[in-house]
C-alpha cells in the first residue's frame, strides 16, 4: 500500500468552545466514511483506488487534522486534481443542497449518508461562531477549500432532519377529514380516467384521484340536494390515502367522504 503524501486534506475546526471528544471522533469518522463511499461510487473494478483516509498529523492551536489517501493509479488519471480535491467539491455541493442553496443533490443520499453528514457538521453546528474548513493541497499548493460556519452547519442539519422525515414517511398513508375540491373531472359512473383534485393541506398541485370502492364514488357523484351547484363544483371532506413517489404525492385514493360536511367553496 502506497500513500500519497504530496496530496493532503487538512480539516480545521476554529472552535469557540471546547469540542466534545465523541463529537470530534464521529465527525472525522463521518469524513472517512463519506470519502470512502464517494470513491467507491466514482470508480469501478477496472480502476480501483484505495478509499481509506489516514491521519498524517494533528497540530496544536485550533483543531487541525491532516489526512492523506492512497496513491491513485498512474493511468488513467481518474480526476485531474486527485480524489481529495474531487471529494471536497462533492462535500461543498452536499452542504449547499442540505442548506437549500441548490435544488438537486450531487448524489442520492441514504439515511446512513445523512446521519454521517450530521456527525461531520455537529462540532461546528453546536458551537456558535465556529467554523470548519476543508483545505486540499497538492505539493504544498492549495487547490481546493471549503468553508462551513456554524450558521451554515445548522442550516444543513435542519435540511438533514427534513430529508430524514421524508425517508421515514411511508409511501402510502391515510389522512383524515381533508378538504378536497375538484380541479378536473372527466369521469362518469363507469370510468375513473382523467380526474384530478386539489387537497391544499397536502399539495397545491392537482393530483390524480381514484376511489377505493364503488359505493363512495357513487355517493359523491349523486350530488347534494342542499346546493344548486353540481357535484363537481362542491367541496368535500374526505379521508384519503396518499400514494407518493420519492416523497411527492402522485395519487389520491378516496376511501371515505363525510356527506354532511359537504359545502360550497365560494360561500363565505
Amino acid at each position: 500500500m502506497e500513500l500519497d503524501f504530496s496530496n493532503k486534506l487538512e480539516i480545521t475546526i476554529n472552535n469557540k468552545k471546547p469540542v466534545v471528544l465523541t463529537d470530534l471522533t464521529l465527525s472525522l469518522l463521518g469524513v472517512a466514511q463519506q470519502f470512502e463511499k464517494f470513491v467507491e461510487n466514482e470508480t469501478n473494478e477496472q480502476h480501483q483506488i484505495g478509499a481509506e483516509l489516514f491521519i498524517k498529523d494533528v497540530r496544536s492551536g485550533s483543531i487541525i487534522v491532516e489526512l492523506v489517501a492512497q496513491a491513485a493509479p498512474v493511468v488513467p488519471l481518474l480526476w485531474q486534481g486527485g480524489s481529495l480535491k474531487e471529494w471536497a467539491d462533492y462535500a461543498r455541493s452536499v452542504v449547499e443542497w442540505l442548506g437549500g442553496k441548490i435544488s438537486t443533490p450531487p448524489q442520492d443520499l441514504t439515511k446512513q449518508d445523512l446521519k454521517q453528514w450530521n456527525n461531520i457538521l455537529e462540532p461546528v453546528a453546536k458551537d456558535g461562531g465556529s467554523q470548519m474548513n476543508f483545505t486540499v493541497s497538492k505539493g504544498g499548493t492549495v487547490i481546493n477549500q471549503v468553508f462551513i460556519n456554524s450558521e451554515q452547519a445548522n442550516a444543513a442539519q435542519n435540511g438533514i432532519r427534513r430529508q430524514l422525515e421524508k425517508l421515514d414517511e411511508p409511501d402510502d398513508h391515510i389522512q383524515r377529514k381533508r378538504v378536497m375540491i375538484w380541479s378536473q373531472t372527466k369521469f362518469t359512473d363507469g370510468t375513473s380516467t382523467g380526474d384530478r383534485a386539489i387537497i391544499e393541506s397536502i399539495s397545491s398541485t392537482p393530483i390524480k384521484v381514484i376511489f377505493e370502492n364503488h359505493a363512495v364514488k357513487k355517493a359523491m357523484l349523486a350530488g347534494d340536494a342542499r346546493f344548486s351547484k353540481q357535484w363537481h363544483e362542491l367541496a368535500y371532506i374526505v379521508d384519503v390515502k396518499v400514494q407518493t413517489v420519492r416523497g411527492t404525492p402522485k395519487v389520491y385514493t378516496i376511501i371515505n367522504y363525510y356527506d354532511e360536511d359537504t359545502f360550497d367553496p365560494d360561500e363565505g
